[in-house]
């Protein structure tokens, strides 16, 4: 991949030379005039789409003018355009040199937000692990401690709301097989787990009507209706409530 890159990367310088040879163009002299034309020509590159000859554009302007004033928007515009080519290990790798190497940078919240939204585009269905999830939502978290007034705190709380409603059905599909097989106390484990960590997610109500059921078959009728009650209160006008009211009705 490397070697790759270092090809692609002087094709690209080739072709800057060329565009310079031009004798109406000035050439640039100094390395501050160099460097501003390499950082242009990257995002111009942007500007097409073309993210992938642009990060690694952008990795050479790191690569040769470290301590330039560019070298830090260099670097996080590279993690930028590998996540626009959906090159996540790669925009992962070039944040977390980013957030090590300028912790007091004015876009050291933009950092955390982009690495959270990497991992959040590689979160897969709820049938699959969600060790991945786990991640964004972990991400996102750090956002909104770390950056509450930024501009990325807001968006970052909708993801969490997002993630929690997937890891939820990951937890309410577990939950229901327990409850068919009869399995009342691991069913039980399993709806509370939702209340108790997803109680945002869509699959509250739910959960809450799950727990009449299971109570109302075993027999346990104060608690049904303790869940019952709880429903009602939240979720008044769900059909979750509806079900719900007409078992509680066949115990009164």
């Amino acid at each position: 991949m490397a070697k790759i890159k270092k090809i692609i990367s002087v094709t690209i310088l080739l072709a800057l030379f060329v565009c310079c040879s031009d004798s109406k163009l000035k050439i640039p002299e100094t390395e501050g005039e160099r460097l501003q034309i390499l950082y242009s020509n990257a995002m111009d590159l942007v500007n097409k789409k073309d993210f992938v000859d642009a990060a690694i554009l952008f990795e050479d302007i790191e690569r040769q003018y470290p301590y330039s004033k560019w070298s830090n928007q260099a670097q996080l515009m590279t993690s930028f355009c590998y996540y626009k080519s959906h090159m996540y290990n790669e925009s992962l790798d070039s944040l977390e040199r980013f957030i090590a190497l300028y912790p007091g940078s004015k876009k050291i919240s933009y950092a955390y937000y982009l690495r959270a939204l990497n991992y959040f585009e590689q979160i897969k269905d709820v049938e699959r692990d969600q060790s991945m999830t786990e991640k964004a939502k972990t991400a996102f978290y750090e956002v909104t401690t770390k950056y509450p007034e930024s501009q990325f705190a807001q968006d970052a709380y909708d993801k969490i709301d997002i993630i929690n409603d997937r890891l939820a059905a990951k937890e309410i599909e577990i939950a229901r097989y327990y409850q068919f097989s009869h399995q009342w106390i691991s069913a039980i484990n399993r709806y509370n787990e939702i209340l108790e960590n997803y109680k945002t997610s869509v699959y509250t109500a739910e959960s809450l009507h799950r727990l009449v059921e299971i109570y109302y078959s075993l027999g346990l009728y104060e608690e049904a209706k303790k869940y019952a009650a709880t429903l009602g209160h939240n979720f008044p006008e769900s059909k979750w409530y509806a079900m719900s009211y007409d078992i509680i009705e066949e115990i009164i």
